[in-house]
């Protein structure tokens, strides 16, 4: 599985992480967040073709900013996420990659499935509520920047970014 995602600038993962580690002081998180938002989850293992279609739509885009508007609990997936608003250039590659590959793509980055947000919280066995509350009396909507594309390959234990591309 590669995932082909929208890497957020590094201040984004201090203002993410301070914010979660202040709903959950008492959590040690095994891993540090890595701000990014999915456009899309190509399950294929023949990834070729598919990176090098990306490459080329990616070639000319120039850097974006995207808006963190809200936080909420995404129950189907045991999640607590950071949205942002509406992003034209962000929908627009979506789009692109989705009507080529659209059948090949995993059912959450499947055309309008698509919900764009950065995984801030997993954990099927919390109040996930209850923190999200806590999470948004300290949350103030942001700006993020997004400079660079990523190809990261899931792995079992984890995820290795296999190549990006920087945006203009």
């Amino acid at each position: 599985m590669l995932c082909v995602i929208a890497k957020l600038a590094p201040d984004v993962n201090e203002k993410l992480s301070r914010l979660r580690q202040t709903a959950m002081p008492q959590v040690h998180f095994s891993s540090p967040l890595y701000a990014h938002i999915t456009l899309a989850t190509y399950l294929p293992e023949d990834t070729e073709n598919f990176i090098a279609f990306c490459r080329e739509i990616f070639r000319d885009v120039p850097s974006f900013t995207v808006r963190y508007e809200k936080l909420e609990v995404l129950p189907e997936t045991s999640i607590i996420v950071a949205t942002p608003s509406f992003s034209e250039t962000l929908r627009s590659l979506h789009e692109r990659i989705s009507s080529r590959f659209g059948e090949k793509l995993d059912c959450w980055t499947r055309g309008e499935a698509w919900y764009p947000h950065t995984t801030l919280v997993y954990n099927p066995a919390m109040d996930l509520n209850a923190i999200c509350k806590k999470m948004q009396k300290h949350f103030i909507p942001f700006d993020a920047s997004v400079e660079q594309i990523e190809f990261s390959r899931v792995e079992e234990n984890g995820y290795t970014i296999v190549e990006s591309v920087r945006l203009l």
